[in-house]
């Protein structure tokens, strides 16, 4: 591999000698400990613009060296194809790829060095022209180092433009090595074929059995019997986690805060400020002076810190720590400010002192830039508007309005998930308009508000090892808030309280779905397991739908990109056709078929590859010009219950209890 000029001499040296010792103390068995997905470090922003034939691409720091993510490089002329029976990623040049390049930020205020990502150990082999070459995972994507392209063309370091450059070699000068590299790629896509092939059609399971990519996580469901008390008081939302993590949010409310703990689902008021309208909740950087012994009792507490005051002009804060109450005092921007502090109490006080250290488990609620309560991430603080019990409380997360009270729990990347609890049938109110038009007919709003509560119950484990009940997306139900309110769908919820399908004593879950074209659907013709109350039934009542009927259109040269952005490598297209379908008119089995290969899409995989609107479609073949015709009906998964469908059968003169065991056979609504 040819040397760029932007790895140093000395860094590479130092590296070599980091590494050596690494490998010394690990007894030269570094790589051999190391399983997939395991943290070796940390991807970091950087002022670095990185170029391929003029054109960036997006590019990140690692190891201090210029790192990209490998999916990018279709975009640069390169063909860039996944093996998965040899877990091998294979890039070459593709002479007849266009470079167009993608969007990339080239704002040089951007600070580098900041984390990005952590960077994970991947199984996955990566080759450039049949070269191996290391890569790396990052957020789910291979990335490798730029300088790994010096094998396809010239790399130039600009330093004072800080730029990286890669100019690509002619077509001529690499023709003959991605010919002969192109054979080995088809040998291994042929054996991946074969390999998919042999395990999904050798099999006597029906494909109504057979799991799919697309399946729902369905391990953190409830089940059993069903009991009143599966229902909670309170539920928690997470509205910012993940990638949407933050380090500081703002809270407002207009009658001030009160702030308290939960105790068995009651919240308990700890300390009220009326004059506060905004508050910010955010990780704590600083230093503090802490109490050695910490109290047990918050009454005690406050003695404690009316005491003090009379010593101090120092900021004192209430902290929650794990073995009770503490107070701190700061924030102090160095150990040796913490120190002096401490010396300064010395002589008025007995009470003994400590410093407490910046750590990535607290979080501070300040108020006009001055913390006033520092918690401990095992120890929450919930806020929550003042002059009301908790449960009418209106306050503004962000930039939108929620009941309730909100916290801040510190994930696994130091960043701040934000936590909105409230009263389960409160956030129903902010669940039903998101999910149908409060326009609708009052008995098909009440269907929608019993069918959310069940979802909700069944789905109450999903997020529970971030420290929240369901999140505020669809990945959960779409859950607006207070703003998302409205006064008829708030009035289906109050009528249909506490109410829950059961099947044969047992939870059920109310799958639904927008529109279902005529005729619902079995489970298992869409997802795994047959679930004896979600059988497909005649569906007349949803034809109003705008969308009953569909159609797309794609060219082959798009068919051809999807197949290949899903990893279906089958050489080239050549044949796609419907093969089975169920007795409710959906697509169990798609067959593409092409030059090296064929592969069988079953029920759903062919919606998801091609974005239809359900899998119950019909296809055509234009081969003059070359286009593929979809004619389809429905929106959706097509199980349980279709919302037009009960829109159409309210206005018929249905009760929601009808329309709901309409929608799920043989259920009881309780």
């Amino acid at each position: 591999m040819k040397k760029n000029k932007f790895i140093t001499f000395e860094k590479a040296l130092l590296t070599c000698f980091f590494l050596i010792l690494l490998m010394a103390s690990q007894g030269m068995k570094v790589y051999a400990q190391l399983e997939v997905g395991d943290k070796t470090g940390e991807v970091l922003s950087t002022d670095i613009i990185a170029s391929i034939n003029n054109k960036h691409i997006p590019s990140f720091n690692y190891n201090g060296y210029t790192a990209v993510i490998v999916e990018d490089l279709r975009s640069y002329g390169f063909d860039v194809r996944w093996i998965p029976a040899k877990r091998m990623l294979s890039i070459e040049r593709d002479f007849q790829n266009n470079i167009v390049g993608k969007e990339a930020s080239t704002d040089n205020n951007t600070s580098p060095g900041l984390k990005l990502y952590d960077v994970l150990y991947t199984d996955i082999q990566t080759y450039i022209n049949g070269e191996k070459v290391e890569s790396y995972n990052i957020d789910g994507q291979t990335v490798i180092y730029f300088n790994a392209l010096s094998e396809v063309g010239n790399i130039e370091w600009n330093q004072d433009a800080r730029m990286a450059s890669l100019y690509l070699e002619d077509t001529d000068q690499k023709v003959a090595k991605s010919e002969e590299s192109n054979e080995e790629i088809a040998k291994a896509e042929i054996e991946q074929i074969n390999s998919e092939n042999s395990t999904r059609r050798s099999t006597n399971t029906p494909v109504t059995r057979q799991k799919t990519r697309v399946d729902p996580d369905a391990r953190f469901l409830q089940k059993g019997n069903y009991h009143p008390s599966m229902i909670p008081h309170n539920i928690k939302i997470g509205l910012y986690f993940g990638e949407t993590a933050v380090s500081s949010i703002s809270i407002e409310s207009d009658s001030g805060f009160q702030m308290g703990m939960f105790a068995n689902d009651n919240f308990k008021d700890v300390l009220t400020l009326n004059d506060a309208k905004n508050i910010t909740i955010s990780q704590e950087s600083y230093y503090y002076v802490g109490l050695e012994t910490s109290f047990s009792s918050l009454n005690q507490m406050n003695e404690e810190m009316k005491r003090m005051r009379k010593y101090t002009d120092e900021n004192l804060v209430y902290a929650r720590v794990t073995d009770g109450w503490n107070i701190y005092m700061g924030p102090f921007h160095s150990k040796t400010e913490s120190a002096n502090a401490v010396k300064d109490l010395g002589h008025t006080d007995e009470t003994k002192w400590k410093i407490i250290e910046p750590s990535n488990k607290y979080i501070a609620i300040s108020a006009s830039n001055q913390p006033f309560i520092i918690y401990d991430k095992n120890e929450p603080i919930y806020l929550a508007s003042a002059g009301q019990d908790y449960t009418n409380s209106i306050i503004k997360i962000g930039s939108k309005k929620y009941r309730g009270a909100v916290t801040a729990l510190i994930d696994n990347n130091n960043r701040l998930s934000i936590i909105n609890v409230l009263p389960m049938e409160k956030y129903l109110y902010g669940v039903v308009p998101r999910e149908v038009p409060h326009s609708w007919p009052e008995e098909a709003l009440k269907a929608q508000a019993v069918a959310a509560r069940g979802f909700a119950v069944a789905s109450l484990n999903k997020y529970e090892s971030l420290g929240f009940h369901l999140c505020s997306t669809v990945n959960s139900q779409v859950y607006g808030g207070y703003e998302a309110e409205q006064q008829r769908t708030n009035h289906a919820v109050d009528a249909t309280r506490g109410q829950i399908i059961t099947y044969n004593g047992h939870l059920a879950i109310p799958y639904y779905h927008s529109t279902s074209g005529g005729h619902t659907e079995d489970s298992e013709n869409i997802w795994t397991n047959a679930v004896p109350y979600v059988r497909g039934v005649s569906d007349q009542y949803s034809y109003s739908s705008p969308h009953t009927n569909w159609e797309k259109t794609i060219s082959g040269e798009e068919a051809r990109d999807l197949l290949k952005n899903h990893n279906i490598m089958i050489g080239e297209l050549e044949h796609m056709y419907v093969a089975e379908i169920s007795s409710n008119g959906r697509v169990l089995s798609f067959m593409v078929e092409g030059s090296l290969g064929h592969s069988e899409l079953i029920k759903q995989e062919s919606r998801n590859v091609f974005g239809l609107r359900s899998s119950w479609f019909q296809l055509e073949y234009d081969t003059k010009n070359d286009i593929y015709y979809f004619e389809g009906k429905g929106f959706g998964h097509g199980i349980g219950m279709s919302q037009y469908g009960a829109k159409g059968m309210a206005e018929a003169g249905y009760r929601y209890d009808d329309i709901l065991k309409h929608y799920f056979t043989g259920v009881s609504i309780q």
